[in-house]
C-alpha cells in the first residue's frame, strides 16, 4: 500500500447479537443485516461492536475477526492492488469507506471530511444508506 496517511480511527469488534440487541443505542444496517453499537474502550479509544444477522452477506473476516480502522488521504489509491473484501462505498454524505485485508487482517478504511463529533455525533446516521434509522426495534 503507497503512502495516503494512515491515523487511527477505531477498533471493530464482532460480538454475539444477545450482547447489544437491546442496547438503546444499537443501529441497524438492513443492507448488511448488522447490528452496531459504538462504546470506548477503557484506554478511551472508540469501539464499534457489531453483530450480524443470518442474512448478512458480508466476508466472513468481518463478521468474525476484530478489524482496526484508519482514516487515509486517498481511499482509491489506498485499496489499489490489495484484497478488498468490502467495496468501496458511502454509508452517509462526506464519508467513504472499505475493508481490505493486510496480512490476512481486516482493516478498515476511511476517507472523510467529516469531523471526529460530526462521525460519532447523534443524529449522524439519519439520512444514511447505512443506517436509515438510530434505533433497533427489539
Amino acid at each position: 500500500m503507497k503512502n495516503v496517511n494512515l491515523k487511527f480511527h477505531h477498533i471493530g469488534k464482532p460480538v454475539p447479537l444477545p450482547e447489544i440487541i437491546n442496547h438503546p443505542d444499537t443501529r441497524y444496517a438492513a443492507l448488511f443485516d448488522m447490528y452496531t453499537l459504538d462504546i470506548q474502550n477503557d484506554f478511551g479509544l472508540p469501539v464499534q461492536l457489531h453483530a450480524f444477522g443470518a442474512a448478512s452477506t458480508l466476508d466472513e473476516k468481518i463478521k468474525t475477526q476484530a478489524h482496526v480502522a484508519f482514516t487515509c488521504s486517498d481511499i482509491a489509491q489506498a485499496i489499489a492492488d490489495v484484497p478488498v473484501i468490502m467495496p468501496l462505498y458511502e454509508p452517509f454524505a462526506g464519508y467513504r469507506c472499505a475493508m481490505i485485508l493486510v496480512n490476512e487482517q481486516p482493516i478498515e478504511l476511511i476517507e472523510t471530511t467529516l469531523s471526529e463529533s460530526e462521525i460519532w455525533g447523534d443524529g449522524m446516521f439519519k439520512d444514511s444508506l447505512l443506517y436509515s434509522e438510530n434505533k433497533v426495534e427489539s
